[in-house]
């Protein structure tokens, strides 16, 4: 027969629980406990690698459990992989009336652990009752996809609000009106429009409930001008962001566009530019990529060429400082990966001094992507076991050192190639090294010159080559250039 549970949300800070057992599902729910605070003792006479991991953050006692150890524990989780012993455990637990969790057997002990989803201050949980773990699993899937990462901004935004609403109007008006929002409906467009239209609305109930507390002016009467408003209008008396009374910071994210490719962007770059109000973009960045971004978006180009700036640095820094103090969700999409020649940790460390929060989405940096694209490997079992990567713009006669690597990936270098060819050979290396130069690397308009160390100066300035262009130098060249991999429309 099966048991109808009650759910409860328990606060944990500093709580005794004991975790019996140190394999690996004692470690996932280890993760969970210590994120709630929990004064977390382990009893397991071998734990698990992943269990030692987190030895520093806990109480690890190295042996088997036995009888006493469960006495003072607020909750205690029997996870050995003994059954007969989690029952034991669950019984001495019944007895002393401490509540226990039997991980192999969920009717035996007294409570369970549902799945949980967590979106900033909003949790929640699933469960079925302990019969079906992988269905409670596929469910927690389900709804953390379906709760995005906006539900925790949207209940900042109403934790602000409600506390505002009962100073200005008292608790049981206050619960009036917030039983009236159309919660829905604001989510949606929190999602597709950004903070500002929601803030606006949010702003005007405030307002009309502190002039007609008792008019009707809560969100119900408001029907129509939310319809309004989710139709392209503004709400009527929606405050400009800058100015607005409680203004949300968001992270400002640094995002890698990749080599070139618009389709060799990440998921989450992709998602990232579809909710930008504001997107500071590299010069490189091609337009299908920059499509992305609602009609609404502020494209800022921050272009740069060499040592010849449309922008300087410290007005990119400016410009994403001032943006996200306006509450704008602000992206700066910086080609290839932020923090591979990207300047992108200059950026981070100006916004950490303004207090500003930031995050990074990662991208395929063209210093892998480029020679992948072109067929050219980095590394190959038995002739190049190491690759390094240089920067030519940082070549000067104080930093005049090659890597130590089979094969050597050179950016921003095709202009200083008569300074660094000479370097290359005097530290050892062959003029006959075969190096591939790649132009605009996985763009349409990519080109690829393949020749030898002591002659591809000569061969690029022929063939009109231009920046981008990077080079890969060493043996597995020679691999592409036998193949013809060059040559060929590999990729589409």
């Amino acid at each position: 027969m099966s048991r109808t549970l009650y759910p409860l949300a328990v606060d944990l800070r500093g709580k005794p629980v004991l975790m019996a057992g140190g394999g690996g599902v004692a470690a996932r729910k280890l993760t969970e406990l210590l994120r709630c605070g929990a004064d977390v003792t382990v009893i397991a006479p071998e734990p698990s690698p992943a269990v030692e991991r987190l030895a520093t953050a806990l109480h690890l006692i190295r042996r088997p459990f036995k009888s006493g150890d469960e006495l003072g524990r607020y909750l205690v989780f029997a996870c050995t992989d003994d059954s007969a012993l989690n029952r034991e455990i669950a019984g001495l637990c019944l007895r002393g009336n401490i509540l226990c969790n039997v991980a192999d057997a969920a009717s035996e002990g007294t409570f369970h652990v549902p799945g949980v989803i967590r979106k900033g201050d909003v949790t929640v949980t699933v469960s079925t009752g302990g019969a079906a773990p992988g269905l409670t699993r596929h469910l927690k899937r389900l709804l953390s996809e379906t709760l995005g990462e906006e539900t925790a901004e949207f209940a900042t935004l109403l934790g602000r609000f409600r506390a505002e609403l009962r100073a200005g109007t008292g608790t049981e008006r206050a619960a009036e009106i917030l039983e009236d929002l159309p919660y829905r409906k604001l989510l949606e467009d929190l999602k597709s429009q950004g903070p500002a239209m929601v803030e606006g609305y949010l702003d005007e109930i405030l307002e009309r409930s502190k002039t007609a507390p008792e008019s009707g002016s809560g969100a119900g009467a408001d029907t129509k001008d939310r319809k309004s408003a989710s139709q392209g209008g503004k709400p009527k008396a929606g405050p400009d962001p800058a100015t607005a009374r409680a203004i949300i910071i968001h992270p400002v994210a640094l995002v890698g566009a990749g080599p070139g490719h618009p389709g060799l962007l990440t998921v989450l770059a992709a998602e990232a530019l579809r909710k930008a109000e504001v997107i500071v973009h590299d010069r490189l960045i091609p337009e299908e990529t920059l499509h992305l971004a609602s009609p609404e978006c502020l494209l800022v180009p921050a272009g740069k060429r060499g040592h010849f700036e449309s922008a300087r640095q410290e007005d990119i820094e400016e410009k994403l400082i001032e943006q996200a103090r306006l509450g704008k969700r602000v992206v700066r999409l910086k080609g290839g990966d932020p923090f591979v020649y990207g300047r992108g940790w200059e950026e981070v460390l100006a916004l950490e001094s303004q207090g500003i929060p930031w995050t990074v989405i990662p991208g395929v940096s063209s210093t892998t992507g480029g020679p992948a694209w072109a067929g050219i490997p980095l590394t190959h079992r038995g002739l190049a076991r190491s690759y390094a990567v240089m920067s030519g713009m940082a070549y000067s006669e104080t930093n005049t050192e090659i890597p130590k690597a089979d094969t050597i990936v050179l950016v921003m270098g095709l202009h200083r190639l008569a300074e660094i060819v000479p370097a290359f050979q005097a530290q050892g290396w062959s003029g006959e090294t075969p190096v591939a130069a790649i132009q605009s690397a996985t763009l349409p308009d990519q080109r690829v010159c393949i020749s030898t160390l002591a002659e591809i100066r000569a061969e690029t300035s022929r063939l009109g080559f231009d920046s981008p262009t990077l080079l890969v130098i060493g043996d597995v060249v020679g691999l592409a250039a036998k193949d013809g991999k060059h040559d060929k429309k590999a990729n589409p």
